[in-house]
Protein backbone atom coordinates (compact mmCIF):
# COMPACT_ATOMS: atom_id res chain seq x y z
CA UNK A 1 0.00 0.00 0.00
CA UNK A 2 2.56 2.74 1.12
CA UNK A 3 4.41 2.34 -2.72
CA UNK A 4 1.36 4.44 -3.78
CA UNK A 5 0.87 6.48 -1.15
CA UNK A 6 2.50 10.00 -2.01
CA UNK A 7 4.86 11.82 0.60
CA UNK A 8 1.67 13.53 1.55
CA UNK A 9 -0.84 10.64 1.87
CA UNK A 10 -2.68 11.36 -1.49
CA UNK A 11 -3.29 7.93 -2.99
CA UNK A 12 -2.20 8.06 -6.01
CA UNK A 13 -3.39 4.54 -7.43
CA UNK A 14 -7.10 6.10 -7.00
CA UNK A 15 -5.82 9.35 -7.87
CA UNK A 16 -8.19 10.04 -11.80
CA UNK A 17 -5.00 11.19 -13.48
CA UNK A 18 -2.78 8.60 -11.97
CA UNK A 19 -1.13 6.75 -15.26
CA UNK A 20 -3.49 3.98 -15.08
CA UNK A 21 -6.29 5.97 -15.07
CA UNK A 22 -6.33 8.05 -17.29
CA UNK A 23 -6.03 6.15 -20.58
CA UNK A 24 -9.24 7.24 -22.37
CA UNK A 25 -11.13 10.11 -23.77
CA UNK A 26 -14.11 8.92 -20.86
CA UNK A 27 -11.57 8.66 -18.17
CA UNK A 28 -10.21 12.04 -18.89
CA UNK A 29 -13.79 13.84 -19.40
CA UNK A 30 -14.82 12.14 -15.86
CA UNK A 31 -11.71 13.86 -14.02
CA UNK A 32 -12.11 17.40 -16.21
CA UNK A 33 -15.88 17.51 -15.19
CA UNK A 34 -15.62 15.93 -11.37
CA UNK A 35 -12.26 18.19 -10.12
CA UNK A 36 -14.41 21.16 -11.71
CA UNK A 37 -17.43 20.61 -9.73
CA UNK A 38 -15.94 19.34 -6.67
CA UNK A 39 -12.62 21.21 -6.47
CA UNK A 40 -12.63 24.26 -8.98
CA UNK A 41 -9.71 23.33 -10.79
CA UNK A 42 -10.54 23.72 -14.26
CA UNK A 43 -8.41 21.76 -16.66
CA UNK A 44 -10.03 21.16 -20.39
CA UNK A 45 -9.45 16.73 -20.67
CA UNK A 46 -6.64 17.25 -23.31
CA UNK A 47 -5.22 19.57 -20.51
CA UNK A 48 -4.86 16.74 -18.30
CA UNK A 49 -1.37 15.26 -17.81
CA UNK A 50 -1.20 11.32 -16.41
CA UNK A 51 1.11 11.19 -13.43
CA UNK A 52 3.53 8.81 -12.22
CA UNK A 53 3.20 9.44 -8.40
CA UNK A 54 5.02 11.44 -6.43
CA UNK A 55 6.93 8.55 -5.09
CA UNK A 56 9.18 7.86 -8.13
CA UNK A 57 12.55 9.28 -8.00
CA UNK A 58 12.98 12.52 -9.70
CA UNK A 59 14.76 11.08 -12.96
CA UNK A 60 12.09 8.69 -13.18
CA UNK A 61 9.24 10.80 -13.40
CA UNK A 62 7.57 12.32 -16.23
CA UNK A 63 5.08 14.44 -14.54
CA UNK A 64 6.92 17.03 -12.44
CA UNK A 65 5.90 17.67 -8.71
CA UNK A 66 9.66 18.97 -7.81
CA UNK A 67 8.17 21.77 -5.62
CA UNK A 68 6.21 20.61 -3.10
CA UNK A 69 7.72 21.25 0.13
CA UNK A 70 6.72 17.90 1.48
CA UNK A 71 7.74 15.74 -1.08
CA UNK A 72 11.42 17.65 -0.43
CA UNK A 73 10.84 17.59 3.35
CA UNK A 74 10.51 13.55 2.85
CA UNK A 75 13.55 13.16 0.53
CA UNK A 76 15.58 15.49 2.98
CA UNK A 77 14.59 13.09 5.57
CA UNK A 78 14.82 9.67 3.88
CA UNK A 79 11.45 8.60 4.98
CA UNK A 80 8.70 6.87 2.56
CA UNK A 81 6.26 9.69 3.81
CA UNK A 82 5.57 12.13 6.23
CA UNK A 83 3.69 9.23 8.58
CA UNK A 84 7.72 8.24 9.11
CA UNK A 85 8.41 11.89 11.04
CA UNK A 86 8.34 12.59 14.52
CA UNK A 87 6.73 15.70 13.80
CA UNK A 88 3.61 14.40 12.07
CA UNK A 89 1.26 15.56 11.63
CA UNK A 90 2.96 19.15 11.08
CA UNK A 91 1.28 22.29 9.69
CA UNK A 92 2.99 22.00 6.65
CA UNK A 93 1.35 18.69 6.04
CA UNK A 94 -1.96 19.98 6.66
CA UNK A 95 -2.13 22.89 4.97
CA UNK A 96 -0.19 21.12 1.59
CA UNK A 97 -3.99 21.35 -0.49
CA UNK A 98 -7.19 22.65 0.34
CA UNK A 99 -8.78 19.31 1.53
CA UNK A 100 -6.24 17.34 3.14
CA UNK A 101 -7.49 17.29 6.54
CA UNK A 102 -10.88 15.74 5.12
CA UNK A 103 -11.87 12.14 6.24
CA UNK A 104 -15.28 11.63 5.21
CA UNK A 105 -18.41 12.54 2.77
CA UNK A 106 -19.47 15.20 5.20
CA UNK A 107 -16.62 16.72 5.94
CA UNK A 108 -16.33 17.50 2.78
CA UNK A 109 -19.75 18.77 2.74
CA UNK A 110 -19.18 20.66 5.77
CA UNK A 111 -16.01 22.45 4.82
CA UNK A 112 -17.27 23.90 1.22
CA UNK A 113 -21.03 23.29 1.36
CA UNK A 114 -21.15 21.09 -1.94
CA UNK A 115 -23.27 18.15 -1.88
CA UNK A 116 -21.77 14.90 -3.14
CA UNK A 117 -22.41 11.34 -4.07
CA UNK A 118 -20.55 8.70 -1.99
CA UNK A 119 -19.43 7.28 -5.60
CA UNK A 120 -18.11 10.91 -6.43
CA UNK A 121 -16.22 10.81 -3.09
CA UNK A 122 -14.44 7.99 -3.65
CA UNK A 123 -13.54 8.95 -6.84
CA UNK A 124 -12.44 12.51 -6.98
CA UNK A 125 -12.02 13.31 -3.26
CA UNK A 126 -10.97 10.24 -1.01
CA UNK A 127 -7.79 9.75 -3.46
CA UNK A 128 -6.49 12.92 -1.59
CA UNK A 129 -7.36 12.56 1.97
CA UNK A 130 -3.47 12.78 2.84
CA UNK A 131 -4.18 12.81 7.12
CA UNK A 132 -6.58 10.29 7.26
CA UNK A 133 -3.80 7.61 4.76
CA UNK A 134 -0.87 8.65 6.57
CA UNK A 135 -2.65 8.02 9.92
CA UNK A 136 -3.38 4.69 8.98
CA UNK A 137 -0.26 3.95 7.96
CA UNK A 138 1.17 5.96 11.03
CA UNK A 139 -1.14 3.35 13.82
CA UNK A 140 1.18 0.41 12.22
CA UNK A 141 4.34 1.52 12.75
CA UNK A 142 6.37 0.34 15.49
CA UNK A 143 8.30 3.58 17.56
CA UNK A 144 11.49 2.40 16.26
CA UNK A 145 10.19 3.36 12.81
CA UNK A 146 9.46 6.65 13.52
CA UNK A 147 12.36 8.90 12.05
CA UNK A 148 13.35 12.05 14.14
CA UNK A 149 13.42 15.17 11.15
CA UNK A 150 16.20 16.77 10.46
CA UNK A 151 16.46 20.38 12.22
CA UNK A 152 17.59 23.38 10.25
CA UNK A 153 17.67 27.29 11.33
CA UNK A 154 16.21 30.12 8.86
CA UNK A 155 18.78 33.04 9.81
CA UNK A 156 19.75 36.28 7.55
CA UNK A 157 22.53 38.52 7.50
CA UNK A 158 21.87 41.39 9.66
CA UNK A 159 24.23 44.35 9.96
CA UNK A 160 24.93 45.67 13.25
CA UNK A 161 22.69 48.63 14.32
CA UNK A 162 24.55 51.59 13.78
CA UNK A 163 24.26 53.48 17.45
CA UNK A 164 27.23 56.02 16.99
CA UNK A 165 25.97 57.51 14.08
CA UNK A 166 22.28 58.11 14.91
CA UNK A 167 22.61 62.00 16.18
CA UNK A 168 18.65 62.36 16.35
CA UNK A 169 17.33 60.48 19.25
CA UNK A 170 13.67 60.21 18.16
CA UNK A 171 15.12 58.64 14.45
CA UNK A 172 17.43 56.70 16.43
CA UNK A 173 14.24 54.98 18.77
CA UNK A 174 12.38 54.80 15.08
CA UNK A 175 14.89 52.84 13.34
CA UNK A 176 15.61 50.48 16.27
CA UNK A 177 11.97 49.62 16.33
CA UNK A 178 12.92 48.55 12.11
CA UNK A 179 15.36 46.73 13.14
CA UNK A 180 14.04 44.68 15.79
CA UNK A 181 11.52 43.93 13.25
CA UNK A 182 14.05 42.76 9.96
CA UNK A 183 16.12 40.70 12.82
CA UNK A 184 13.08 38.85 14.00
CA UNK A 185 10.88 38.67 10.90
CA UNK A 186 9.97 34.84 10.00
CA UNK A 187 13.43 33.56 11.37
CA UNK A 188 13.09 30.97 13.29
CA UNK A 189 15.97 27.61 14.58
CA UNK A 190 15.25 23.97 14.85
CA UNK A 191 12.48 23.66 12.19
CA UNK A 192 11.80 21.01 9.65
CA UNK A 193 13.05 21.36 6.49
CA UNK A 194 9.53 22.07 4.97
CA UNK A 195 8.89 25.08 7.74
CA UNK A 196 12.24 26.29 6.47
CA UNK A 197 10.97 26.20 2.57
CA UNK A 198 7.95 27.96 4.03
CA UNK A 199 9.73 31.18 6.37
CA UNK A 200 12.29 31.80 3.28
CA UNK A 201 9.15 32.51 1.41
CA UNK A 202 7.37 33.84 3.76
CA UNK A 203 10.45 36.19 4.83
CA UNK A 204 10.33 37.68 1.18
CA UNK A 205 6.53 38.24 1.45
CA UNK A 206 5.84 40.36 4.29
CA UNK A 207 9.46 42.46 3.62
CA UNK A 208 8.14 43.30 0.13
CA UNK A 209 4.68 44.25 1.04
CA UNK A 210 6.51 46.20 3.97
CA UNK A 211 8.50 48.32 0.87
CA UNK A 212 5.45 48.85 -0.75
CA UNK A 213 3.65 50.37 2.53
CA UNK A 214 6.81 52.29 2.92
CA UNK A 215 7.58 53.25 -0.71
CA UNK A 216 4.28 53.89 -1.77
CA UNK A 217 2.10 54.54 0.97
CA UNK A 218 -0.03 57.29 1.94
CA UNK A 219 0.34 58.64 5.64
CA UNK A 220 -3.09 58.89 7.48
CA UNK A 221 -4.25 59.78 10.83
CA UNK A 222 -7.28 58.86 12.21
CA UNK A 223 -7.62 57.38 15.88
CA UNK A 224 -4.16 56.06 15.31
CA UNK A 225 -1.59 57.06 12.49
CA UNK A 226 -1.46 54.46 9.55
CA UNK A 227 -0.23 54.21 6.28
CA UNK A 228 -2.59 53.50 3.32
CA UNK A 229 -2.10 51.91 -0.12
CA UNK A 230 -4.60 51.31 -2.50
CA UNK A 231 -5.40 48.25 -4.23
CA UNK A 232 -3.63 49.11 -7.77
CA UNK A 233 -0.73 50.60 -6.09
CA UNK A 234 -0.73 47.27 -4.42
CA UNK A 235 -1.12 45.50 -7.52
CA UNK A 236 1.50 47.37 -9.25
CA UNK A 237 4.53 45.68 -7.47
CA UNK A 238 3.57 41.88 -8.56
CA UNK A 239 4.44 40.82 -5.25
CA UNK A 240 4.46 37.07 -4.42
CA UNK A 241 0.98 36.27 -3.45
CA UNK A 242 -0.10 39.05 -4.52
CA UNK A 243 -3.89 38.40 -4.41
CA UNK A 244 -4.81 35.10 -2.41
CA UNK A 245 -1.99 35.37 0.33
CA UNK A 246 -2.12 38.79 1.20
CA UNK A 247 -4.75 38.14 3.86
CA UNK A 248 -2.34 35.56 5.82
CA UNK A 249 0.52 37.71 5.35
CA UNK A 250 -1.42 40.51 7.03
CA UNK A 251 -2.15 38.29 9.77
CA UNK A 252 1.21 36.98 10.14
CA UNK A 253 2.59 40.89 10.95
CA UNK A 254 0.19 40.66 14.26
CA UNK A 255 3.17 38.32 15.61
CA UNK A 256 5.43 41.93 14.81
CA UNK A 257 3.04 44.32 16.44
CA UNK A 258 1.93 45.67 12.96
CA UNK A 259 -1.76 45.68 12.67
CA UNK A 260 -3.97 46.04 9.52
CA UNK A 261 -7.07 47.04 8.63
CA UNK A 262 -8.73 46.51 4.74
CA UNK A 263 -10.82 49.61 3.60
CA UNK A 264 -13.74 47.66 1.32
CA UNK A 265 -14.91 49.90 -1.11
CA UNK A 266 -17.34 47.49 -3.31
CA UNK A 267 -18.64 44.68 -1.28
CA UNK A 268 -19.83 42.97 -4.27
CA UNK A 269 -16.28 42.92 -6.33
CA UNK A 270 -13.40 43.20 -3.76
CA UNK A 271 -13.16 39.37 -3.21
CA UNK A 272 -13.25 36.36 -5.59
CA UNK A 273 -15.08 33.24 -4.68
CA UNK A 274 -12.79 31.55 -2.86
CA UNK A 275 -11.45 34.67 -0.35
CA UNK A 276 -8.72 36.26 -2.27
CA UNK A 277 -8.52 39.83 -3.48
CA UNK A 278 -9.02 41.25 -7.00
CA UNK A 279 -7.35 43.69 -8.17
CA UNK A 280 -10.07 46.77 -7.24
CA UNK A 281 -11.89 47.96 -4.91
CA UNK A 282 -10.43 47.51 -1.63
CA UNK A 283 -7.05 49.26 0.45
CA UNK A 284 -4.96 48.81 3.04
CA UNK A 285 -4.02 50.66 5.92
CA UNK A 286 -1.36 49.12 8.26
CA UNK A 287 -0.07 51.00 11.93
CA UNK A 288 2.46 49.61 14.55
CA UNK A 289 0.43 49.68 17.67
CA UNK A 290 -0.95 52.37 20.33
CA UNK A 291 2.73 52.96 21.66
CA UNK A 292 2.87 56.90 21.68
CA UNK A 293 5.80 56.98 19.15
CA UNK A 294 3.41 55.16 16.58
CA UNK A 295 2.89 57.97 14.64
CA UNK A 296 6.76 59.02 14.73
CA UNK A 297 7.89 55.53 13.93
CA UNK A 298 5.75 55.70 11.16
CA UNK A 299 7.20 58.46 9.48
CA UNK A 300 10.77 57.47 10.29
CA UNK A 301 10.00 53.82 8.98
CA UNK A 302 8.62 55.35 5.67
CA UNK A 303 11.30 58.61 5.16
CA UNK A 304 13.98 55.34 5.45
CA UNK A 305 12.28 53.16 2.85
CA UNK A 306 11.95 56.24 0.32
CA UNK A 307 15.99 57.03 0.87
CA UNK A 308 16.63 53.43 0.46
CA UNK A 309 14.56 52.78 -2.54
CA UNK A 310 16.00 56.04 -4.17
CA UNK A 311 19.34 54.83 -3.45
CA UNK A 312 19.16 51.33 -4.58
CA UNK A 313 16.25 50.75 -6.84
CA UNK A 314 16.14 47.65 -7.71
CA UNK A 315 18.34 46.36 -4.65
CA UNK A 316 15.69 47.94 -2.06
CA UNK A 317 14.74 44.23 -0.54
CA UNK A 318 18.55 43.27 -0.53
CA UNK A 319 19.34 46.12 1.99
CA UNK A 320 15.99 45.98 3.63
CA UNK A 321 16.42 42.37 4.35
CA UNK A 322 20.24 43.00 5.90
CA UNK A 323 18.86 45.97 8.14
CA UNK A 324 21.36 48.04 6.16
CA UNK A 325 20.92 51.76 7.59
CA UNK A 326 23.44 53.50 6.00
CA UNK A 327 21.40 55.75 4.11
CA UNK A 328 20.29 57.18 7.34
CA UNK A 329 23.59 57.92 8.62
CA UNK A 330 24.16 61.16 10.53
CA UNK A 331 20.58 61.57 10.98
Amino acid sequence: MNAFIAKCGCNCAACPTYKDNIQTIGQRTACSSGWGMYLGIRLSPEKLRACDGCSLPDSERKTYYLNCKVRKCCIENGIDNCAFCSAFPCKELESVHSIQIIRSKDDFTSLTGKNISEADYQRFIEPYAGLKHLSEIRNHLKESEIVHFKEFNVQSKINEFPDDSMKDVRICHGLKRIFELISTLALRSNVSYAESLTLRGKREQLLKILIAFGVYGRKGKAENDFLELDAEIYVSQKLPGMYNKLLDCLDDLKEYRIFSEIIVLDPKNWQTHTGGLRSRDWKIRISFGKELTDGEDLEIFKKYLIKLNKKSCKNTYKYFNTADFSVMNNQ
